[in-house]
């Protein structure tokens, strides 16, 4: 089923998320990669996520990743255990194409569940 973005992703406190990012992207017919400043490298990606307290180093959250076309790369993500609930983003951070990959679609959520007995039993 096509979504304007993708999809919603459900975690608790204390998951390791795991997530293989597929570039299936085409590689261009002429190559930006040594250009800055402009946009450029619309072929490679990653992913970035907003909100989580988790750390900035591979294989989870570096922005500094670059999958290139035809490559996959797995990242994880170990959510602690006393991380707060709530509503979160992820997206592509490609220094050069991020505006062009997000603007695009390749954006999506990502829900830290409340832990069982935390919320009234009505809420639950």
């Amino acid at each position: 089923e096509a979504t304007p973005m993708g999809p919603t992703i459900e975690i608790w406190p204390g998951d390791t998320l795991k997530i293989t990012l597929k570039n299936r992207l085409k590689p261009p017919k002429v190559s930006t990669s040594g250009v800055h400043n402009y946009f450029h490298d619309f072929q490679v990606t990653n992913v970035h996520t907003h909100g989580l307290h988790i750390g900035g180093e591979m294989p989870a959250d570096s922005v500094f990743i670059s999958v290139e076309p035809g490559e996959d790369f797995d990242y994880v993500y170990h959510i602690p255990e006393d991380h707060m609930p709530g509503t979160h983003w992820y997206h592509p951070h490609k220094h050069g194409s991020t505006a062009a990959h997000a603007g695009g679609g390749g954006v999506g959520m990502i829900i830290v569940r409340d832990p069982p007995g935390t919320l009234p039993k009505f809420l639950e």
